[in-house]
């Protein structure tokens, strides 16, 4: 009787260990899958990640060609706008000499010198300039 107690303790243990084993077995595939599956994900990653990095590097030379167009286009803008400031005195000279002023008040405002306001003044005004050589010219 001892050895059929002992004979069913060493099945029931032989099982128990064949299931483990089994078990372990199943466990030890499912984790090799997971890591097969993670080590797709990760080539994979690194593929995008390699062609970011290649879009990038295009990318940046764009940003730089847009950039240093940029600038050009401002430099331009500012060209013009100094172009259009150094006519100012010119225009606001003409609309002073059309409005009456003398020749002294478009000097000082314009800060023109006195033969550019005689100029003006003889070409849209109804003043005589009033330098001393004025005589001469009407």
């Amino acid at each position: 009787m001892l050895n059929s107690i002992l004979s069913v303790v060493l099945f029931i243990t032989s099982v128990t260990a064949i299931t483990a084993v089994v078990l372990g077995a199943k466990r030890l595939l499912s984790m090799q899958q997971i890591i097969r599956e993670q080590q797709e994900l990760t080539s994979k990653l690194k593929s995008d990640i390699a062609a970011l990095f290649t879009g990038a590097v295009g990318e940046d030379s764009k940003i730089q060609k847009l950039e240093s167009r940029t600038r050009r286009i401002i430099e331009r803008q500012e060209q013009l706008e100094n172009t259009k400031h150094s006519e100012r005195p010119y225009e606001q000279a003409i609309r002073m000499v059309q409005q009456g002023s003398s020749c002294e008040d478009v000097m000082n405002i314009c800060n023109l010198s006195r033969g550019e306001a005689d100029l003006i003044i003889m070409i849209h005004g109804d003043i005589k300039p009033q330098s001393e050589g004025a005589d001469q010219f009407h």
